[in-house]
């Protein structure tokens, strides 16, 4: 059955250069498994990617920059989830998209600020719509709000109104995808909606193939007699931003004949001659294998992170705070060691110390890490995609 799918995003995806834009790119891989994707973001080039992979330009200058589409977007939230700036943004994707010359069968929303866009072109072309969680956002923007202080009636009326319409969305939805069963909980899901959690995951092969560790320690100018900690993560995005920030202002000067290395977008400036940021990295495996110990010190966040699985991947014993590990089989003392952010400088301590210890906690992480094969991960998307989509023809 070869359909045709939309799958539509509120910013870049390809070439993927965060945990969300890999999480996307490699579902939209797995669509194409069952027809042709049509993948709509901003400044898509129209460019067709692997076979039956095309890119659609939204043509939407909301969308074009962070500040509108992020911090503009969850402000209007104070509001209302219904804004005017909300339904012309919404219409301007809307009508990008309707002057294509195809039919859409499948219509898949990656982010809320698509969602209304995503059920209004549901609508009309008779598709299925699917929807893809990334997070419980309106959890995720409660942390956020909390963290900054904002007043607590605007933080209330704010998260409400998210939590609202992402209820909305699930209601009108055809199918839902959660990263973690956590996540699921949060919300209603009608008779009817088809309901799967598939959690994030990893190219497994690649990573524990271990690419080229010794280029990477030249490159950082990294000593062979120290230990070395490693984070993942955008920091461009906030939870990732203030876990990093920790790592440069706390772990690092009380840990002094630790090596800290920050790989991911935008890494935070400092002078510490025992962090190194070198921003994103072609050589992930190697970068991974070249670590001694991985550090997850996330305090906010929902759904699976996708650091954590090419930590599994790799083999490295891991020190994670519970929000790095929700949506994972991990079990403290057997897979990772589970920490507060403030028992982190001891855990980094620990590991150190027992060899035997790091050893044996990489050994089971790398066994557990390979359940999460993308491959094995996102086949479900294919009777899934199929399923909805048949059904609709049924009702049609």
């Amino acid at each position: 059955m070869g359909l045709d799918i939309l799958q539509l995003h509120r910013g870049p995806v390809y070439p993927p250069s965060n945990g969300e834009e890999v999480r996307i790119w490699e579902t939209t891989k797995a669509l194409a498994d069952t027809g042709r994707v049509w993948l709509a973001y901003p400044d898509a080039d129209g460019t067709e990617y692997p076979p039956g992979v095309y890119a659609l330009d939204l043509q939407n200058p909301f969308l074009d920059y962070k500040t509108t589409r992020i911090y503009l977007w969850n402000a209007l939230l104070g509001l209302d989830s219904d804004t005017p700036i909300e339904r012309l943004q919404t219409q301007r994707t809307v009508r990008t998209v309707k002057r294509y010359p195809v039919e859409f069968d499948v219509v898949c929303s990656e982010s809320p600020q698509v969602l209304g866009a995503a059920r209004e072109l549901a609508d009309h072309y008779g598709a299925a719509l699917l929807l893809n969680k990334h997070n419980a956002m309106f959890d995720l923007l409660d942390q956020q709000l909390r963290s900054r202080n904002v007043p607590a009636p605007i933080r209330r009326r704010a998260v409400a109104n998210l939590h609202a319409y992402e209820q909305a969305g699930i209601d009108d939805a055809d199918a839902v995808v959660f990263q973690s069963a956590d996540d699921r909980t949060q919300f209603e899901i009608p008779d009817g909606v088809r309901c799967e959690v598939i959690t994030n995951g990893t190219n497994y092969e690649d990573i524990a193939a271990g690419g080229d560790p010794d280029a990477v320690r030249r490159q950082l100018g990294l000593r062979e007699d120290r230990t070395v900690c490693l984070f993942v993560g955008a920091c461009d995005y906030e939870p990732n931003e203030v876990a990093a920030r920790r790592i440069v202002d706390e772990f690092a000067p009380a840990l002094p004949d630790v090596e800290f290395v920050i790989v991911g977008r935008d890494p935070p400036k400092t002078a510490r001659e025992n962090v190194h940021t070198p921003g994103f990295v072609d050589d992930l495996p190697g970068a991974l294998s070249m670590a001694d110990v991985a550090l997850c010190p996330l305090t906010m966040g929902s759904g699976t992170k996708l650091k954590m699985m090419d930590y599994l991947a790799a083999g490295l014993p891991i020190v994670t705070t519970p929000v790095g590990a929700q949506g994972i089989d991990i079990v403290d003392g057997e897979t990772a060691l589970v920490r507060d952010v403030g028992q982190f400088e001891e855990a980094i301590r620990e590991l150190d110390a027992s060899p035997e210890l790091a050893a044996r906690l990489g050994e089971n992480a790398q066994e557990l890490g390979r359940q999460y094969s993308w491959h094995e991960l996102l086949s479900a998307y294919d009777e899934l995609v199929t399923d909805i989509a048949g059904q609709r023809i049924i009702v049609d």
